[in-house]
């Protein structure tokens, strides 16, 4: 019995120092701080994540008392607190700990007594949390959180507003086509319009916004782009900005989404406005470059040829340390409530989307000014069209339309028998199925609402393709293609047709669907 006891007691202390490594080890492991105090204050272990936070080694912080970094009462309380009044497992509290550099920072610290088995103590284990970094984490998912929820209550707002805009565009269309060129009304439906253009680009601005618009890219003029958006901009600045524009004449367009690019000169001109507290000029500059360098697909090296949108202030200007981390998202030098953090974030993501550079030339007191060098491309041969109501050309063909709003299906299902379609018109998935099993004969294209009550326009889809191989599918929103995510199907299954659509656009969709055999995917219309 004496030699087993003996052998226990000899094999005992080699079992707990391979369960202290294991347990050191995975301490290792954590993200968050581990710190091991014994009796005599001194340090006896620190992970990596511990002498991160104190800008320190494990190697450095080993064998020094923790009293270098805590107030030596401070300690002794919360020594006390931990060993004497609470266990293991009890609450955590606020610890200010001192780096060595001189930064504070303050730690959330739970601590659990640690003890041999006859009792005898070994002082605490020490589990710290940079609270700061905590709750800018916390603060940032806040957010996420609620640019979501925005995002999501905007995006249905756009949907139906679209669904509007669809049903006054296209009527004010068919009614125009049915006047002379010289008649006085036709003047006013131009108006309605122009103004139901105007009212898109809102609604292509609320999609941007949320994220669920994919990019549209065109080719701008952007020294335009930035005239049309002046008038937007003074109300934005206020009494004391001045907004100068130097708009050289002679300068290269762009391939990008307008509404994109109108968010970049907004958000950089904004910025601006808000480095100038007591007033001052924002510049705004457009200019062609030959020493730039770019993002663009074709692989642009340094010296290719861009065009460089300048937004220049006076104001105060930012150090290095600042200058880089303005583009991290939720940063911000702002006083809380004047600003997400998000502006710039979604600025350098648009430019480099858009194959461009975003360059920043700033110091303390000096003003500021982001350079967006864009790939220069030519001018446009021909002048953006004038928005006309185009008489539709006729053709022959059966189209299955499934749209839930009775205005916008009334305006589709007229404009395309009025271009020589037969139309199935069907007001949801349901009567769209019915429709389909009673028609004999084929079914050339299905143009589908997307977002409806019931089946959904990807779900109709892949039911109908498999009642009837050869159709085609047109799909119709207003919501952007990207809204749907990457799993909708849309990418493979057809094209694609905005909301609001015109009398060109739809007949145009469903004349190019006509020209495809079976249920082949199409390019977005």
């Amino acid at each position: 019995m004496d030699g087993e006891v003996r052998r226990r007691g000899a094999t005992r202390p080699q079992v707990d120092q391979v369960d202290l490594d294991r347990l050191l080890a995975a301490f290792d492991g954590m993200f968050e701080g581990v710190w091991l105090v014994g009796p005599d204050q001194c340090t006896t272990y620190a992970n990596e994540a511990m002498a991160r936070l104190m800008v320190s080694t494990p190697a450095e912080l080993k064998g020094r008392r923790i009293t270098d970094f805590v107030d030596e009462p401070i300690w002794t309380d919360f020594a006390d607190y931990f060993t004497v009044q609470h266990g293991p497992g009890s609450i955590a509290v606020e610890v200010r700990f001192r780096r060595d550099s001189g930064a504070d920072f303050v730690g959330l610290v739970a601590a659990s007594p640690i003890a041999t088995h006859e009792g005898v103590s070994l002082g605490l284990v020490l589990n710290v949390r940079d609270l700061a970094a905590h709750d800018g984490l916390d603060a940032q998912t806040a957010q996420a959180q609620r640019l979501e929820a925005i995002g999501l209550f905007a995006a249905g707002i756009v949907h139906d507003f679209n669904n509007m805009l669809t049903a006054i565009r296209g009527f004010a269309e068919l009614a125009a086509a049915g006047l002379r060129e010289d008649d006085p009304i036709r003047d006013d439906l131009d108006l309605v319009l122009s103004t139901s253009e105007r009212a898109s680009a809102v609604a292509r601005h609320l999609l941007a916004f949320t994220r669920r618009q994919a990019p549209v890219l065109v080719d701008v003029d952007p020294a335009q782009v930035i005239t049309d958006l002046a008038p937007l901009l003074g109300p934005m600045m206020g009494e004391d900005i001045d907004v100068a524009l130097d708009l050289n004449s002679d300068h290269g367009w762009i391939r990008i989404d307008p509404t994109q690019f109108e968010q970049v000169v907004v958000n950089l001109a904004v910025n601006a406005r808000d480095a100038m507290p007591a007033g001052g000029t924002v510049t705004i500059k457009v200019e062609d470059t030959d020493s730039c360098s770019s993002n663009s697909p074709d692989g642009g090296q340094p010296g290719s040829r861009c065009v460089r949108i300048s937004v220049s202030d006076k104001g105060t200007g930012m150090d290095e340390q600042t200058k880089d981390r303005i583009f991290e998202p939720f940063f911000t030098t702002k006083a809380p409530g004047k600003g997400t953090g998000l502006g710039l974030a979604t600025v350098i993501a648009i430019v480099t989307q858009s194959g461009g550079v975003l360059h920043v030339e700033s110091s303390p007191g000096m003003g500021s000014t982001f350079q967006v060098d864009l790939p220069r491309i030519g001018r446009p041969a021909l002048p953006r069209p004038r928005i006309l109501a185009e008489a539709p050309s006729h053709h022959s063909g059966v189209v299955l339309l499934v749209e839930d709003d009775a205005s916008v299906r009334r305006f589709a299902s007229r404009t395309l028998e009025a271009a020589g379609y037969s139309v199935l018109a069907a007001e949801n998935g349901e009567d769209a199925l019915r429709a389909s099993g009673r028609w004999g004969e084929e079914i050339d294209v299905l143009l589908t609402d997307i977002a409806m009550p019931g089946i959904h326009g990807v779900e109709l889809a892949a039911r109908i393709t498999k009642q009837r191989p050869n159709i085609v599918v047109v799909f119709a929103s207003g919501y952007g293609p990207g809204a749907m995510g990457p799993s909708s199907g849309l990418t493979t299954a057809g094209a694609f047709l905005p909301k609001p659509y015109s009398v060109a656009s739809l007949t145009r969709a469903v004349e190019r669907a006509m020209g495809l055999v079976g249920a082949e995917a199409i390019a977005d219309i």
